[in-house]
């Protein structure tokens, strides 16, 4: 039994007045006085050894009212069953350390690991514990889960093991998805444990309420992201509990070179005026005590250069590249060192000079329809200019092909040279209309495919069978058959899948409008089947534009792409090449330089299907060689706002505020309880009948008394 106010307990002492009352004699109401006496004082009576309690049911009712009105005023009340209690709440503790590049700075690592076992030691031998580390993703080293499947005494030793395995990473920090992520594990182990309400032997209190401490050990430095956590919904009985780690020195520089843009080798003036500097930037936090700092290259005995950033400040510089060899000429890759910092986890940078590569986009045409860039062929006409204006590789020829990392050059070959060095590196995308080049090097073309090649077939004139057959082919669509469209009006594009890459930079409003497009003629393709999706799609239902994705040979290498275009886009069959979807759709046919290598990657980018970055330097794959580096908000190491995460909707917490708030639940749930019970009522109502009784039995006694006097 508990109650609700203890302390009036104390009342019940009022149980000693009857009892002294009752020691106390009374004196005789008969005096007769004696001559003898009438001159001396009166004494009252004594109490002595001899004097003995007197009507003991008396008593007793009035000690009994007294008592049970104390113990009315108590409010006492049944507590329910352990589970259903507060005391009966099982405790987890999710331990949540940063591992990511910033805390490689002086003393963060080792304060985390310390914080993280104090907690153990902390926690009683019933608690559950769990150790998750996190960078740019969260990765679970011992899980609640495991922690109810070990005997209590053990798993403070599985905790500190885990702690012990882990170091710091060279990956950036996103704390709102660590925090996302351990909640998560809260909530799904208070959902198992509500789901299996029997004990085991490992796990007694199964069937017990979970409340989970996420204890978050992090620098929580402004780069972190955090935005991450928005829109999460919190879980009950799961507090956030943050320990913000402070390095024990001060300020932090950090290092960057800027991106370049590839030159042409041709182009010397501007070979000569930017290829052997490049641009750095350094910036300090503003905690910072110093301003003078050195730039160096690596392998080199000299500075390259003395600088000067202010703390809080950013400054750029130009810094002149080292010889590579005896010509003069610069290095293609470097690495360049800021000194002066005290932490020096991101103060090198490595880099690649950017090259330009040659490229090629071929161009298949039927000789009837061949022109170049320079003018008409002779199969069109002297002097025609209006034919030159009706075939495809004219408008085609139009595209800016070319960007900074590539100098692409169209090429229109015929049906006898197109496929003379043909490779997907130098040659990423061929196009061609529908002729006899289909039906016979449809093996060449599919080889083309498969190597990683892309493919785009522009049906501007009636297919004939041999085609069609090859076209099927191609496209793994053994019932497709291709006709010409019986409407004398012209179709408009109706449908378009935005979710596809080559449509997608044209899925923002303003750009994304494709019904002004006026389709004069197209190849209605009926039996597609399931392998080709259909990228645009005219208002009749047919399919104006579809894609098969082909897998590379080389597993690691990205695969190739086939397009297949209904309709010319020459103004006789539509106005798509007089469209502003024109150049863009093209450009993404030809896709991304591969053959580039970037000048700089984020650790933690892929290197291919499989490889990722996982540490600053210089990494070879797939042939080329890439420069890894930090990312760049590592670098900024000022701790944010902690009220922040409160904005965000997660609940923050401490140790002695959750206790105060358990005090306060308690306080709370004994209330309702006693409010629901009542047994205070019952006992005033007893106090009455005591007291009743009390009355009637001392009016009796003093009946008795009068009438013996």
């Amino acid at each position: 039994m508990s109650f609700l106010a203890p302390l009036y307990f104390l009342g019940a002492l009022a149980v000693a007045g009857p009892i002294l009352f009752h020691l106390i004699r009374r004196q005789p109401k008969g005096d007769v006085e004696f001559s003898s006496l009438m001159f001396l004082d009166s004494t009252p009576p004594r109490l002595t050894r001899r004097s003995r309690l007197e009507n003991w049911p008396l008593l007793l009712l009035r000690c009994a009212a007294i008592l049970l009105l104390a113990f009315a005023f108590a409010r006492p009340f049944l507590p329910l069953s352990e589970s259903d209690s507060v005391e009966g709440v099982k405790q987890a503790v999710i331990v949540l350390i940063d591992q990511s590049a910033s805390m490689k700075r002086t003393g963060l690592w080792d304060q985390a690991t310390s914080k993280a076992k104090q907690i153990l030691e902390q926690a009683d031998d019933e608690t559950l514990f769990s150790v998750i580390a996190f960078d740019s993703a969260p990765r679970t080293i011992l899980s609640l889960e495991e922690s109810t499947q070990l005997v209590a005494d053990t798993r403070k030793s599985a905790a500190r093991d885990a702690i012990d395995r882990l170091t710091p990473t060279w990956q950036s920090t996103d704390v709102g998805k660590a925090i996302r992520y351990a909640a998560d594990q809260a909530a799904l182990l208070e959902l198992g444990e509500s789901e299996n309400a029997s004990a085991t032997p490992n796990n007694p209190n199964a069937s017990a309420t979970i409340e989970t401490r996420i204890v978050l050990l992090s620098d929580l430095q402004s780069g972190a992201e955090i935005e991450t956590l928005q829109g999460y919904e919190w879980p009950s009985r799961v507090w956030l509990d943050m320990e913000t780690l402070i390095a024990t020195t001060r300020g932090n520089v950090s290092l960057r070179v800027m991106p370049q843009t590839p030159a042409a080798d041709t182009d010397e003036a501007i070979r000569d005026a930017a290829g052997d500097v490049v641009r750095v930037q350094v910036a300090q936090t503003d905690d910072g005590d110093t301003s003078t700092f050195r730039l160096r290259f690596e392998n080199q005995d000299q500075d390259a250069a003395v600088i000067q950033v202010p703390p809080g400040q950013t400054r750029f510089f130009s810094v002149e590249l080292p010889e590579a060899d005896d010509d003069g000429d610069p290095a293609r890759t470097a690495t360049l060192t800021v000194s002066g910092d005290r932490d020096g986890f991101d103060n090198t940078f490595h880099f690649i000079r950017p090259k330009r590569i040659d490229q090629e986009v071929r161009f298949v045409e039927s000789p009837r329809n061949v022109s170049t860039s320079d003018g008409p062929s002779a199969e069109s006409g002297p002097g025609s200019d209006s034919s030159v204006r009706e075939t495809l590789s004219f408008y085609a020829s139009q595209v800016p092909w070319s960007d900074p990392t590539r100098e692409v050059t169209l090429t229109v070959r015929t049906e006898d040279d197109w496929g003379e060095g043909l490779d997907p590196a130098t040659t990423p995308l061929l196009i061609m209309n529908a002729s006899a080049t289909l039906e016979s090097n449809r093996d060449a073309i599919e080889q083309y495919l498969s190597s990683g090649g892309r493919v785009l077939v522009v049906l501007d004139r009636a297919v004939d069978e041999a085609t069609g057959a090859a076209l099927a082919s191609l496209l793994q669509s053994s019932e497709l058959k291709i006709g010409e469209s019986e409407s004398d009006d012209y179709r408009l594009i109706a449908s378009v899948d935005f979710k596809s890459a080559l449509i997608a930079p044209l899925s923002d409003p303003g750009v994304n409008d494709f019904s002004n497009i006026r389709i004069w003629n197209h190849r209605q393709l009926d039996g597609l089947g399931q392998v080709p999706s259909v990228t645009l799609k005219l208002d009749d239902g047919s399919p104006l534009l579809v894609r098969r994705d082909i897998a590379n040979d080389d597993p690691e290498l990205s695969g190739g792409k086939l397009w297949v275009l209904a309709s010319g886009w020459q103004p006789a069959e539509s106005q798509l090449a007089l469209s502003t979807k024109f150049v863009p759709i093209l450009l993404g046919m030809l896709g991304r330089n591969t053959q580039l290598a970037p000048e700089s990657l984020v650790v933690g980018d892929p290197l291919g299907d499989d490889d990722v970055a996982t540490e600053p330097g210089f990494v070879e794959s797939d042939g080329e060689t890439y420069a890894i580096n930090l990312d760049p908000t590592e670098s900024v190491t000022t701790s944010f706002d902690l009220d922040r995460i409160v904005q965000f909707g997660a609940v923050v917490s401490s140790p002695m505020a959750r206790q105060q708030e358990q005090t306060a639940e308690r306080a709370l749930r004994d209330i309702e309880l006693e409010a629901r019970q009542g047994w205070w009522q019952w006992l005033i109502l007893a106090t009455l009948g005591f007291i009743a009784a009390e009355t009637l039995l001392a009016a009796r006694d003093s009946s008795r008394q009068q009438a013996a006097a």
